[in-house]
């Protein structure tokens, strides 16, 4: 089983069914439901107007987002914006953009082709031998 930080409380957990602890999955739940129902009334909200809304952390919402427990709308999903340039994003999941995602994986890329191994060190056989030599001239 995986340990996780439970984002809710930061207490560690054996991550096995969500991303919150046993103890936060109550409350996890209940911010659901809020969310459901404000939803239903009015469908077109962001993700930051329907926290504002709720009173539920944006966290959360992205959190559940990311479960699949709340459908995105095409309406959220036009207000995801890239995390580097501020640009529209891909998705609200991926939140970058086209460009930044070929940057970032340029950047990956090249750290990658720059680390380079220390050669390994020649082993030489029978150097013990001499350490036994000199133990044996005292």
């Amino acid at each position: 089983m995986p340990l996780a930080k439970c984002p809710r409380c930061e207490c560690m957990f054996n991550k096995t069914t969500g991303p919150v602890c046993h103890k936060c999955q109550v409350d996890e739940d209940a911010d659901y439901e809020t969310l459901r129902r404000a939803l239903e009334e009015h469908p077109t909200l962001t993700a930051q107007q329907l926290g504002e809304l709720t009173g539920v952390e944006l966290a959360c919402i992205l959190r559940l987002l990311d479960e699949g427990r709340i459908a995105s709308t095409p309406e959220l999903a036009a207000k995801a914006v890239c995390g580097r340039c501020g640009a529209p994003a891909i998705s609200l999941s991926k939140r970058l953009c086209e460009a930044c995602l070929q940057k970032l994986n340029a950047e990956v890329a090249r750290a990658q082709a720059s680390i380079k191994l220390a050669k390994k060190k020649r082993v030489e056989i029978g150097t013990s031998m001499n350490l036994r030599r000199w133990l044996d001239d005292d």
